[in-house]
């Protein structure tokens, strides 16, 4: 294999894994929405980690090897990271019913730059000057998605932004676990728990949808593309990172905002608004800027 081959090599495997997450977050979305005048938010969760938990078993008795990784005596430490991630999915949820799909993609972009202010308590490291100029872009494209004036401001629109600083946080503590935990153990931990969190927190949700027992023929393949596509998005995503840097494969995820917006336009005419754009496009240079800080400081210290 030539050089050029090698590179280009990696290049078309992130490229094929983000179109199978663009289509998984897109698909995910999109059930969310169809289930969400029958189902309850926590039962449209249990929906995403019962069948994520049934794959994952499926895949364990096919490759058994897998359960190396498992140890119930370290299953407590992934509980605050699945705590946050849980929380941060019952509000994405909720968004997603509510709010236009653009919007929500775009404030959840917000996470990296949440991560980044919670680096520093959590895991002890440093803000550059170049990330904390990513974090004020960050800010300032929320601010036109939001255009905060009592004639424009919804306050449902907060929404997306706690679903973001939950997805910040639990990716710092996905990182912590990283160091000691395999990739499967990770997912497998993460639709244990929050399976047990939503069927627990279901309980005492307010009945306010008809539930399961309503669930016709759209609703029934809604939930299934629901947890399949909940699975897969968090499997390409995480391998493109691992097969590609950051940089290479964010740009790729930004394709989320365009394409939920031309689809939400299509089937649920919602309207294409300019500044949900221009806000996230704000956002999304933010988020280049701090990749491109984190990246320079990578090579600092391996020189």
């Amino acid at each position: 294999m030539t050089t050029d081959t090698a590179k280009a090599s990696p290049i078309v495997a992130v490229a094929a894994l983000m179109a199978g997450a663009l289509l998984a977050f897109v698909g995910a979305a999109l059930s969310i929405r169809v289930l969400s005048g029958t189902l309850p938010p926590l039962q449209i969760n249990i929906v995403r980690t019962g069948g994520g938990l049934l794959l994952l078993l499926g895949a364990l008795a096919i490759r058994p090897a897998l359960a190396r990784g498992l140890d119930i005596r370290r299953a407590y430490r992934h509980i605050p990271r699945n705590v946050a991630h849980a929380s941060a999915g019952v509000f994405w949820t909720v968004s997603i019913g509510l709010l236009p799909l653009a919007t929500v993609f775009s404030l959840e972009f917000t996470a990296p730059a949440w991560a980044a202010l919670l680096a520093f308590p959590i895991l002890g490291e440093k803000i550059g000057r170049m990330t904390m100029v990513g974090v004020f872009a960050c800010i300032i494209g929320v601010l036109i998605i939001l255009r905060p004036s009592p004639s424009t401001f919804d306050a449902t629109a907060l929404l997306p932004l706690c679903a973001a600083l939950g997805f910040g946080l639990s990716v710092l503590l996905t990182r912590r676990l990283t160091r000691t935990e395999t990739t499967f153990a990770i997912l497998f931990w993460m639709m244990v728990i929050q399976l047990t969190l939503n069927a627990v927190g279901s309980a005492f949700w307010p009945a306010a949808q008809p539930g399961f027992a309503a669930l016709d023929s759209h609703g029934l393949l809604a939930c299934l593309t629901l947890a399949v596509s909940g699975l897969l998005s968090q499997l390409c995503l995480s391998r493109a990172l691992h097969l590609g840097e950051a940089l290479l494969v964010m740009p790729l995820d930004f394709l989320r905002v365009p394409l939920i917006a031309v689809i939400g336009y299509w089937v649920f005419g919602e309207p294409l608004d300019i500044w949900v754009f221009i806000g996230f496009g704000v956002i999304a240079g933010g988020i280049v800027l701090g990749l491109m800080a984190q990246a320079r400081k990578i090579e600092e210290t391996a020189l």
